[in-house]
């Protein structure tokens, strides 16, 4: 299949390199880049594209579109290949050419194009020629005699310019293989593409085997072991009872983990042992390390963004699972980077799980080998994980109660327990350091009233509203609690008396924009007082900061009162 001698001389001879070029490419690229090259030439156009039409799949494959800086031929040429359907065209008339049979059409109106009208007329004329080719098996006697020879479409041909010449446009077209040297090049680039995918299966089915045999090596490995490890396996037996022991018998968590990671890395020999445990967010608030004597620490990098990355990633998993050395663990899922900042050669992540929450993991590292975690190994590693999340739940749940020993449980702020003890050691920094400390002590009005008019459950929204407004507008080493019934306090330590007195007045307007239904707007009065100006003691202070709050009372409610300055002794002279 060719091009004749008769076909030859009929085209140009200075384009008779062009034939050789194009006859010489195989790349499907190189074919494809001299066709359009040789329609431009041929039909004066000045932007051409090639779209290779796969018979199996019904539908554009691969393209080229030769339009230099031509936007929007470019888009014109992108629209066609999404929406090109071969019913639109008509096989009723054709220049054939050996096997081959060429089409020049206008584009038809029925094509749908996401193109502006603008943009198809700013482009000139636009042509389309499709290029078929009998179906293997035909010959060029049948071709020439029978035009019901079964033919296919191997390649479109999208050009654009001024004053084309559509009528004799096949002609033109029809002494040069174009669609020879496209179904060739293209025949060549598919089987090198299936080529490619049946070696790509072929190296995953060796990467398959290879895991299989690895998986059976270590398998083979822990049964004929198991035998000499059963002493080893005894003295982890009484690891696991005496941190269950240690569980049990203690709430101080930070204590049990921190035996708990120094027993383990002395049992099992590694180089380092970790357990972060992490809140409800993922974050990690707390890191216990044990390492062996020469091993550097790596507990502040479970702190950095990249340790918190891998902290979250290790804690989305449910199950144990092993890492091999990073510098050549091409399929590790972690941050090999990050890793590699530890030195492990392997390792051993087990998540600490209680129900349905991760509430922390266990991480062992070896520095000097690549261990092989034994089913034994993972199995007793994960009883200790077991007891480990016992503990630390029932470490959270005596935090939580000896959160709420200090919290009231109405509003949320801290009770007159935690105020009083608070107020007793600000005070004594403040004199320590020769700070200003400041009270305000912050009364409801006209609780007894709202309670009742509209039942004491208002009166309770009311109360939740001051201790809202307090937690909200507190700065960080602020003190806000609830001093009892309807009485607030907030310590502010380092404050001067003129910034509490604005902060004061900065919460009463604040309690006054809250309202209640049926009741309206709420109100506080509120007294301020501060050291040394009113007070040389915690309770001088607070009584001052009461007698303010007496005389906003007594002013008619809803406003800031200062205590007045104490009386300053006179120095006797001698």
């Amino acid at each position: 299949m060719g091009t004749s001698l008769a076909d030859m001389t009929a085209i140009n001879p200075t384009d008779h390199q062009d034939i050789i070029d194009l006859l010489s490419a195989t790349e499907l690229e190189e074919v494809m880049e001299l066709s359009c090259d040789i329609l431009k030439k041929l039909l004066q156009a000045d932007a051409a594209a090639i779209f290779m039409w796969d018979t199996d799949l019904e539908s554009i494959s691969d393209r080229l579109i030769a339009a230099d800086k031509n936007k929007d031929f470019k888009t014109l040429a992108e629209s066609f290949a999404r929406a090109f359907d071969p019913s639109l065209f008509s096989d009723d008339k054709g220049t054939i050419n050996r096997k081959a049979r060429i089409f020049v059409d206008e584009l038809p109106d029925d094509l749908d194009l996401s193109v502006q009208r603008s943009v198809l007329k700013h482009l000139g004329d636009i042509i389309v020629v499709r290029m078929m080719m009998q179906a293997d098996g035909g010959s060029d006697a049948d071709q020439d005699e029978d035009d019901d020879v079964e033919e296919e479409l191997k390649a479109i041909a999208l050009l654009s310019g001024r004053d084309l010449d559509v009528e004799n446009a096949a002609a033109t077209i029809a002494g040069y293989p174009l669609a020879l040297a496209l179904s060739r090049s293209f025949e060549i680039s598919e089987l090198q593409r299936e080529n490619e995918r049946l070696r790509g299966q072929y190296e995953e089915i060796e990467d398959k085997t290879s895991s299989m045999e690895e998986q059976t090596r270590k398998l083979i490995h822990d049964i004929t072991a198991r035998d000499s490890i059963r002493m080893k396996q005894l003295e982890r037996e009484r690891l696991v009872y005496w941190i269950s022991n240690a569980v049990r018998s203690s709430v101080h968590i930070q204590e049990v983990l921190d035996m708990t990671v120094e027993k383990l890395g002395n049992q099992f020999s590694v180089s380092r042992a970790v357990l972060f445990r992490a809140d409800e967010m993922g974050n990690v608030p707390e890191v216990f390390e044990f390492i062996q004597t020469g091993v550097s620490s790596v507990k502040h990098l479970f702190l950095t963004d990249e340790g918190q990355e891998f902290v979250r990633q290790a804690l989305s998993k449910e199950s144990p699972e092993s890492i091999e050395n990073p510098e050549y663990d091409e399929r590790c899922i972690y941050n090999r980077d990050f890793l590699k900042q530890m030195q492990i050669t392997s390792g051993l992540i087990v998540p600490l799980v209680m129900r349905t929450r991760v509430l922390g993991a266990l991480f062992l590292q070896d520095l000097n080998a690549a261990r092989d975690w034994s089913i034994d190994d993972i199995s007793l590693i994960g009883s200790l994980a077991d007891n480990l999340s016992v503990a630390i739940e029932n470490a959270e749940l005596h935090q939580e109660r000896e959160r709420q020993a200090v919290t009231d449980g109405l509003t949320g702020v801290a009770n007159r327990r935690a105020f009083n003890e608070s107020l007793q050691k600000e005070f004594e920094r403040a004199k320590r350091y020769d700070q200003p400390l400041s009270l305000v002590v912050v009364d409801l009005d006209f609780l007894k009233k709202i309670n009742d008019k509209y039942g004491h459950t208002a009166g309770d929204e009311a109360i939740k509203s001051i201790g809202s407004v307090l937690r909200q507008s507190s700065r960080s080493i602020d003190f806000p609690a609830r001093y009892g019934g309807e009485e607030f306090c907030l310590l502010l330590p380092n404050t001067e008396i003129d910034m509490a007195e604005q902060l004061a007045e900065r919460l009463r307007r604040l309690i006054n924009e809250v309202t209640l239904e049926g009741h309206g707007a709420i109100s506080a009065s509120l007294g301020v007082a501060s050291f040394p100006l009113h007070a040389d003691s915690a309770e001088t202070l607070f009584l001052k900061a009461d007698e303010a709050l007496y005389s906003a009372k007594e002013g008619g409610r809803n406003c800031v009162r200062v205590a007045t300055a104490q009386a300053i002794k006179p120095t006797p002279i001698v």
